[in-house]
């Protein structure tokens, strides 16, 4: 369902949604399973392409250096595509 909000089309309004969602990450590991965070990541960034969601999840990563690794793995590993596009 998310990939519909995050369709190209829908890109520039959909961005304000990155931070929040990256913000509630380690809420959303406390509250889920093991592989729900990863699954989170992917559901929020597929699909982004636009240089404003690639710098969001940049500033994100940087503004986090002691971020939990686990977490900032997954989120590094569903970000890929976008930062590496």
């Amino acid at each position: 369902m998310m990939r519909l909000l995050n369709d190209p089309a829908r890109e520039p309004l959909s961005n304000r949604y990155i931070l929040p969602a990256l913000e509630a990450l380690e809420d959303v590991q406390r509250t889920g399973d093991i592989f729900f965070p990863l699954d989170w990541c992917h559901a929020l960034l597929d699909g982004h392409h636009s240089p404003q969601a690639r710098e969001l999840v940049k500033h994100f990563v940087q503004q986090h250096p002691h971020y939990n690794p686990q977490l900032m793995g997954k989120l590094l590993q569903a970000a890929d595509p976008l930062i590496n596009d």
